[in-house]
């Protein structure tokens, strides 16, 4: 069965674009009328998307600037703000020094008393130096913090894949009996899983303390930062800023989905309910968004995911030099469209769970179908194969009232897109942080004009590692865990 799933996205992806493919040969009369449905649906879903988008926006500013802190102290509940201790776990692997140290500082200068903060710098064996590097770290931020506690996660462990989940499980176990020693208990802890490039807003741990006490079901909700990629954006090329805004923008529109809406990269959730469904996956690479999918399945689907209102700081993944820049974004995006496996992991637990209504699990299986088949097609079809299907009904259907109104239709969906970058560049502003000392006010027209490049960046840098992943999937070829590197260094803009 798991095989079976596991084929499922790839073969509708690819039938999908095959079929559209061999009828706009055979059939270019066939092709025009579907491609005439296919751009009306995709008309409603940017506006859609649009709506979404900026009300996300105006949630975000409305409340970016709360006293998180003094609310948490108005909530009447147990446990109290002060029963609450937070660890916060990095996974580190190769990561330079600088970037680590920037997102330690972070935490230090984060509105929250750090005497109920308990780091944990999770390393790996397999990079050598690891204690050492991370030891000097701990050394300089050991007096900021209640503690500061280094995990070195052993390599080749049978059962185990070399990757982020692997580490941070282990690293977790770790925690858990520091605080049994120091009879801490669980219930009253919230761990935050980040990457090593996460830098937390200074409100963060007072906004996920805020909300984690005033719900009820705290011990079935995870809490979901929206991340924004600006750490190095004035150090990276146009078209890796793009892609990168646009992972934030769509963490903004899930956001508004609530009934959608799962953990992605940096996220937080309660201590006892990550012991209680075994950690996140140990041979699995998407472990962001499957500790959600077992938590579901662990709650029998009553568990959800919270939109925190204030953002973390990620870096935008840059290369070397430009071209291995877009070497390591298609890596980047091929391993977060990876979380594909989720429907065989998701389709296999359905199976096995007889407690969740069988509406729920077709509707949940069908959202995840239909995110992952839109991601590895619909920039494809728009940017590719409408042009090719409008120059080729030039040539043999000229005059055909099929052809005008593709046209017409393709002509809404170039000035809906018109008016999706015009929100996005409105948007984008709020979310750069200030101009380094040396940087050219010139990049301020690069960050509007790089927004061109949506079109191109969604089929080449969108779909196709998507594309890839399943393809990868459906032949049982799979994938390998892939770090991305991190770096403050320049990158020539192009």
């Amino acid at each position: 069965m798991k095989r079976f799933l596991e084929i499922i996205p790839g073969f509708l992806s690819w039938l999908i674009l095959i079929t559209i493919v061999l009828l706009f040969i055979f059939r270019p009369i066939v092709t025009a009328v579907i491609m005439i449905i296919f751009l009306m649906y995709w008309v409603c879903r940017l506006c859609y998307m649009s709506v979404l988008l900026a009300l996300a926006h105006h949630r975000v500013i409305t409340k970016r600037n709360i006293p998180w802190f003094a609310m948490c102290q108005k909530v009447s509940s147990k446990p109290a703000v002060g029963d609450i201790v937070h660890i916060v776990l990095y996974t580190i692997y190769k990561e330079p020094q600088e970037v680590l140290e920037e997102s330690l500082k972070s935490i230090k200068e984060s509105h929250y008393p750090k005497d109920k903060m308990i780091l944990v710098l999770a390393g790996e064996e397999r990079e050598s130096g690891s204690f050492g590097r991370l030891t000097s770290l701990k050394e300089k931020f050991d007096q900021d913090f209640k503690e500061i506690l280094i995990t070195i996660h052993p390599k080749n462990v049978i059962g185990e894949i070399p990757a982020k989940g692997a580490n941070a499980t282990f690293a977790a176990k770790k925690t858990y009996e520091y605080l049994m020693l120091n009879k801490i208990p669980i219930e009253n802890v919230i761990i935050s899983c980040f990457d090593a490039d996460t830098c937390v807003d200074k409100n963060y741990f007072s906004c996920l303390t805020y909300n984690f006490l005033k719900n009820p079901k705290r011990h079935q909700m995870s809490f979901q930062p929206f991340p924004v990629y600006s750490n190095n954006i004035y150090r990276a090329p146009s078209f890796a800023r793009v892609m990168e805004m646009g992972s934030t923008f769509w963490q903004l529109i899930e956001s508004m989905r609530y009934e959608k809406f799962i953990t992605f990269s940096s996220h937080s959730m309660s201590f006892k309910t990550l012991v209680e469904v075994d950690y996140w996956p140990v041979d699995l690479i998407s472990d962001d968004s499957l500790i959600f999918w077992k938590c579901f399945l662990k709650y029998n689907g009553d568990y959800t995911t919270y939109p925190l209102e204030v953002p973390v700081f990620m870096d935008i993944a840059v290369g070397k030099n430009f071209f291995d820049t877009i070497k390591v974004q298609y890596k980047q995006k091929r391993r977060w469209a990876w979380g594909v496996e989720n429907f065989a992991f998701v389709g296999e637990g359905f199976l096995r769970n007889n407690k969740i209504a069988l509406y729920e699990k077709i509707k949940r299986l069908a959202q995840l179908l239909d995110n992952h088949v839109s991601w590895a097609t619909w920039a494809i079809i728009i940017t590719f194969i409408t042009p090719l299907t409008l120059f080729w009904g030039n040539l043999i259907l000229k005059d055909s009232l099929v052809l005008f109104n593709l046209s017409y239709i393709n002509s809404i969906i170039l000035n809906t897109s018109g008016f999706i970058l015009v929100l996005c560049v409105s948007i984008s502003h709020v979310f750069i942080p200030p101009r380094p000392p040396g940087v050219s006010r010139f990049i301020y027209v690069q960050f509007v004009l790089q927004w061109l490049l949506i079109p191109f960046i969604s089929a080449v840098l969108g779909s196709l590692p998507s594309l890839d992943a399943q393809t990868r999937l459906m032949l049982g070829k799979y994938l390998y865990f892939n770090a991305t590197p991190k770096a403050r260094r320049n990158v020539k803009n192009k």
